[in-house]
């Protein structure tokens, strides 16, 4: 893919750039130092191979093509964790201090942080096959879990205690020297120390950012290849150690006597069965996220052509988003994994953990994939988080053929850009599974001349971009429907959250979620479907496999298709405390105090009730979804528990 190709190229030239400029302009000086850094890259990338063979099951599966790939593309995070691990050491060795101390206590720096690093290496290359994932910082809250199996632990895998202390000894035994008479007779020009350190210091934040993009790289850029698990292959262990310092774990719960049992008891409180009969295979699915639109603004008329083609499909007015910021739509969307961890996953120390997306299930189904957003290539990290859960191809604001549609903040118009997708996804082969994420309607609310003063203002800076969105969507439609796909497309409307509110009925708790979530057809009558019920973000991937009737046994048990009878759960997690939603209930829990609610038909206004049974009912099964979630992700096993 091309993809690939430019991330090998762009590797190749940073390495030639790096390696061309030392050798011009520092010369003899520092050439030393860069022989110990190439030492302690060597280290890395023995251990890289070892960890491969030693876990050979596991990646022998995967065409020996894209193994390879996924072995060289790693080199990338091998340079940037040598660099972080010899920060300090780098620092120091640009001092012209010539003192055998001074020597010496570098060297002492360069073995300590060297043999540390590794050792997490070294720890990874068996505690990988007990998480299915490369090790995080969390792994220092594990002790309780591993506490009965330590001594075992050390007798069986004794080698590896051995090992770590070993590569003190070698690293201490062949530390690259250079004579230190040639240093002390040369008289020290600081003009050069100066610029050399300053272009040094720069290569080096270069090295430890991965590159120049507007995103410094993350452990969810392993995870790009076709097969996900050769994203473990790519990634360093110490790197994603290292990238997840200061990023509280969640804690073990035990609400339950096991994990085993939680999950029992979500699925006897549900139902997870379709009932669809009108399943239909090989359509293409089109997901539109509008930015921003809020429940509030349809129902008062801001939005005049979704109003109308609600009508036409199957529309669910008591929708929430499982969280309040973009970052968190879309694993909730693709994932059918709600925000309820703090943050949003693919931000978390649990980014590198399994995850069956969308794009990647219906991608193993013969679909062509692909997503679209107009801004720049890096924001909110969407292109790495897109090509780490399976899309084809990520299009951004630098893909865009006409730079003068830039809206001056954020990224393409959104009428342009709509036109511009409807054009691209007809080059795709069917089927094919498509998103594009819209962006008009943030903040600034931008708005081209042409559509200037064309919508009602409203009452809020918002209302009119709302309008111009609402009409860019009539335009993407008109045009669709000219396409010989048209007929063959599930299109899927949503947004990612809310923005300002103004009226009683949604500026509260539960109004500040509801967002729509629309399914049209265009040869289908699905608007004969029932649609009064609960929906969230994560009832969108179980209802488009429902839809086309792809069976998939590895699912999250958060979400359910909207074809199906069941009648509907929410998930939302804010401020520390967790809302679960539940026929006309909703549970308030800060894992002390759990608070009742009963909210009317138009979900408008929330008063606390005091029903024991089903108070006492909800709150076991938010415990179990709790336990699910936190003990599932901690293990990475959420599928197999």
């Amino acid at each position: 893919p091309l993809f690939y190709i430019k991330a090998l190229i762009y590797q190749g030239f940073f390495f030639a750039f790096f390696l061309t400029t030392i050798k011009l302009m520092v010369l003899r000086d520092y050439q030393v130092l860069f022989r110990r850094l190439g030492f302690s890259f060597l280290f890395f990338l023995f251990f890289r191979i070892v960890f491969y063979f030693y876990n050979y099951n596991y990646f022998s599966p995967f065409p020996i093509g894209g193994t390879l790939f996924a072995f060289f593309y790693g080199l990338r995070f091998d340079l940037a964790i040598v660099l972080i691990t010899n920060l300090f050491f780098i620092i120091g060795s640009l001092i012209p201090i010539t003192h055998i101390k001074y020597r010496t206590l570098l060297k002492i720096i360069f073995v300590l942080f060297n043999t540390v690093f590794l050792g997490a290496v070294v720890v990874d290359i068996e505690f990988f096959s007990f998480l299915g994932k490369k090790m995080t910082f969390d792994i220092f809250d594990m002790g309780e879990d591993i506490k009965g199996q330590l001594y075992q632990i050390i007798l069986n895998y004794w080698y590896f205690a051995v090992m770590i202390p070993l590569n003190g000894v070698l690293l201490w035994k062949f530390y690259p020297r250079r004579r230190i008479e040639v240093l002390m007779e040369r008289p020290i020009k600081w003009y050069k120390v100066l610029i050399t350190g300053l272009l040094l210091f720069v290569l080096t934040a270069i090295g430890i950012r991965g590159g120049l993009q507007l995103r410094s790289i993350s452990p969810k850029e392993a995870f790009v290849h076709n097969h996900y698990e050769l994203g473990n292959l790519s990634l360093n262990a110490a790197y994603s150690m290292v990238r997840s310092i200061g990023k509280k774990g969640i804690p073990k719960e035990k609400f339950f006597k096991s994990d085993e049992e939680a999950k029992k008891f979500i699925l006897g409180s549900r139902n997870f069965n379709s009932t669809f009969q009108n399943s239909t295979p090989n359509q293409n699915v089109v997901i539109i996220i509008v930015e921003s639109l809020s429940q509030e603004y349809i129902k008062k008329g801001y939005a005049p052509f979704f109003n109308k083609l609600a009508k036409d499909s199957l529309y669910f007015p008591m929708n929430l988003a499982n969280g309040r910021r973009s970052l968190e739509a879309l694993p909730s969307i693709m994932t059918a994994f709600p925000s309820i961890v703090g943050k949003p996953v693919y931000q978390s120390q649990y980014q590198s953990n399994k995850f069956y997306a969308l794009p990647r299930i219906l991608k193993d189904n013969g679909y062509q994939t692909g997503f679209f957003h107009g801004g720049k290539r890096g924001t909110m990290d969407f292109d790495a988080y897109c090509y780490s859960i399976g899309f084809d191809k990520y299009y951004a604001l630098e893909d865009y053929p006409n730079q003068d549609h830039f809206d001056g903040h954020w990224g393409v118009y959104d009428n342009y850009y709509l036109d511009y997708f409807a054009e691209e996804i007809s080059k795709y082969k069917e089927p094919f599974f498509s998103s594009v994420f819209t962006l008009s309607s943030h903040q600034p609310y931008s708005i081209p001349k042409e559509f200037q003063n064309k919508f009602p203002k409203g009452t809020l800076k918002i209302h009119e971009s709302i309008g111009y969105v609402d009409k860019s969507l009539e335009l993407f439609f008109e045009k669709a429907k000219t396409k010989p796909w048209f007929n063959n497309t599930l299109f899927i409307i949503t947004a990612d959250h809310t923005q300002k509110l103004e009226s009683k009925e949604f500026n509260h708790t539960v109004g500040r979620y509801r967002v729509p979530l629309v399914f049209y057809h265009p040869m289908k009558n699905l608007n004969e479907l029932p649609a009064v019920r609960l929906t969230q973000q994560v009832d969108i991937l179980p209802s488009v496999l429902d839809f086309l009737n792809i069976q998939f046994d590895k699912k999250l048990l958060y979400g359910s298709s909207v074809f199906s009878n069941e009648d509907g759960r929410v998930l939302n997690f804010i401020n520390g405390n967790y809302f679960y939603y539940k026929d006309q209930f909703m549970m308030r829990f800060d894992k002390v105090n759990a608070k009742l609610y009963r909210f009317d038909e138009t979900m408008s206004s929330l008063t606390e009730v005091d029903d024991k049974q089903i108070h006492h009912h909800m709150l076991q099964e938010l415990k179990a979804y709790i336990q699910y979630t936190n003990n599932g992700l901690r293990l990475n096993n959420i599928y197999d528990i």
